[in-house]
């Protein structure tokens, strides 16, 4: 028994497009506004994310169509530099990148859900994080139609709400009186100060493209991937990405750059009070809760694919050990739907008890951005050794490369640099945990002979 192919192209880009729309784009330009000196870097640096973006989607493209499975990135780094580097990614996305993930976006859902319901306790906060979880797990255990239906469903209202909001900022909202910016420009203090200028820029906007690695975890669900991957998620990006500029070029015409770093958290509000007076308010937090609703919906649905994915390839050596029932329970594959139901129920047991453990994303966040982004650089570059062995006539070919996988490769090896420099303590905690898999990894190894 196996996943069966029922996800066609509107579902997909749903997915992609779900789950890179999350709450970054109402509060990143207020970030944005204490490294930007004027109109024109804001267009810059959200161009530039959104090419960086691009670069790695359309790599993981080729790769999704090269290894067409639920997994894409376990399988290639697996496939390129051999089991250990597949296994290391999936335990670290099974154990503490991608409950983290789901839990921090949880606990944002409950954090609007308690101001939209208007209850400030923090037991509620949970209570609704919790229920949020559990929710699109049901959903998901129903089937991929199910999960894919419902990304549809709540992506187009997310890209409603921000059309109505873009909308609501250029044609109702009066335009703010532009005034000068007193800022340094950190542009004009040569190369070294242009370096860190671009770095800053590049570390605030980047992260609200996130999630379009996640996609690539249902391509062995996709009906015709060999088309329907490349193309949702070159237009995905390129539609993000477009629509986040237009988003930030309706905030400057009624918040300008000075008031924007004033106020950096209220930018959204203060656009949708302008076009819609005090009920604007009242509908941006729903919107800001649906898309954030959409998000997690995107996560749960897309993460415990890599995790069944992973656990598949290792049950046989785990028999007869400690670990074994995990490893059963996270391969286990529903029979009536041809779902991964075991993943899907560990990852949301596993992130509900992050949720209460931690309580907040950021206290782990940080931990875990080194050794993540290092297996997304290994995994681009697995391009280079594995189009020459898999690629054929057929297939789809990534355009420009191999400059293209290289320019994605060279800014974040200079991002994770950056990381390394500036925050060594959490970096070496993040390794440190991801690296906790070698000894598990060393126990199935030594359990059964590897498989050739």
């Amino acid at each position: 028994m196996t996943l069966q192919r029922k996800l066609g192209l509107s579902a997909v880009l749903a997915v992609v497009m779900g789950d890179m729309i999350g709450s970054g784009i109402f509060f990143t330009p207020g970030e944005l506004a204490a490294v930007a000196t004027a109109p024109w870097q804001v267009y810059f640096f959200w161009s530039l994310c959104g090419l960086i973006t691009l670069c790695g989607a359309l790599t993981l493209a080729e790769l999704a169509t090269l290894l067409p499975k639920a997994g894409v990135s376990y399988h290639a780094l697996t496939e390129a530099y051999g089991p250990f580097a597949g296994f290391m990614q999936a335990w670290m996305m099974v154990l503490v990148s991608g409950p983290g993930a789901i839990a921090g976006v949880a606990i944002l859902f409950g954090e609007l859900a308690n101001q939209f319901f208007g209850s400030g306790s923090s037991g509620m906060q949970l209570v609704w994080a919790v229920f949020a979880i559990g929710v699109f797990a049901l959903i998901n255990l129903r089937g991929a139609e199910w999960g894919g239906r419902t990304q549809i469903f709540l992506t187009a209202v997310k890209i409603f709400g921000l059309i109505a909001l873009v909308a609501g900022g250029l044609l109702i909202a009066d335009p703010a009186a532009q005034t000068s910016v007193s800022a340094t420009d950190q542009t004009q203090h040569g190369l070294l100060g242009f370096a860190r200028f671009i770095g800053l820029g590049v570390a605030i906007v980047l992260f609200t493209y996130d999630g379009w690695i996640d996609a690539s975890n249902i391509a062995g669900e996709v009906r015709n991937p060999d088309r329907n991957f490349p193309l949702a998620l070159g237009i995905g990006v390129i539609a993000i990405t477009l629509m986040y500029l237009v988003v930030n070029y309706a905030f400057l015409r009624v918040v300008p750059l000075e008031s924007m770093r004033e106020n950096p958290t209220l930018v959204a509000p203060m656009v949708a009070e302008a076009a819609f007076g005090r009920n604007g308010g009242i509908a941006l937090s729903l919107l800001m809760w649906i898309s954030i609703f959409g998000a997690l919906g995107g996560l749960i649905m897309t993460l415990p694919r890599l995790f069944y994915a992973a656990a598949s390839e290792y049950v046989d050596r785990a028999k007869g050990s400690f670990i074994a029932p995990a490893f059963l329970t996270i391969a286990h594959l529903s029979e009536k739907n041809s779902v991964p139901s075991g993943a899907i129920l560990f990852a949301a047991g596993i992130s509900i008890i992050a949720l209460v453990f931690f309580g907040s994303f950021s206290r782990i966040v940080t931990f875990f951005v080194v050794p993540f982004q290092f297996m997304n650089i290994l995994m681009v570059a697995s391009i280079f050794r594995l189009r020459p062995r898999l690629a054929t006539a057929d297939t789809y070919k990534l355009p420009g490369y191999p400059i293209v996988p290289g320019i994605f490769i060279f800014v974040m090896s200079l991002f994770l640099i950056a990381a390394l420099v500036y925050n060594p303590l959490d970096s070496m905690i993040g390794i440190a945990l991801t690296l906790a898999g070698a000894p598990v990894y060393r126990i199935l190894t030594r359990a059964r002979p590897e498989r050739s």
